[in-house]
């Protein structure tokens, strides 16, 4: 994430999740790093079972985006973060990783490896 700002996740990130994977995909495939670094850090918050937040519409479809996030990002932070929820939410198939896994950064790569042997 970011090291310039502290980040902290209001109002706004909760609408964008109450409005469900179309607005979530719309913060997230859009322009805004900051909006995008809130989003994620919501979304660490958002999706730890701890909290009880009924995923059962968008988990799927949010799985799906994040791993599109992995490979069309331009930014690291992004990335990883993305990657960070992946591993700590959710459960394998990676369908999108596997088919692009030799396109991804190799910065990446051990990541991307962790979570496609995981799930073998």
């Amino acid at each position: 994430m970011s090291k310039e700002f502290d980040i902290y996740y209001g109002e706004e990130e909760f609408k964008t999740v109450d409005g469900g994977i179309e607005d979530i995909q719309a913060v997230l495939m859009g322009e805004d790093i900051h909006a995008k670094e809130r989003l994620l850090f919501y979304l660490d918050w958002y999706m730890d079972p701890y909290y009880n937040k009924d995923l059962s519409v968008i988990k799927e479809p949010l799985k799906e985006l994040l791993q599109k996030i992995v490979i069309t990002d331009n930014n690291t932070d992004i990335i990883e973060e993305a990657l960070h929820l992946l591993e700590s939410y959710t459960d394998g198939p990676y369908a999108i990783l596997e088919t692009n896994k030799d396109n991804i950064s190799k910065e990446f790569q051990h990541k991307i490896f962790y979570l496609l042997s995981d799930n073998i």
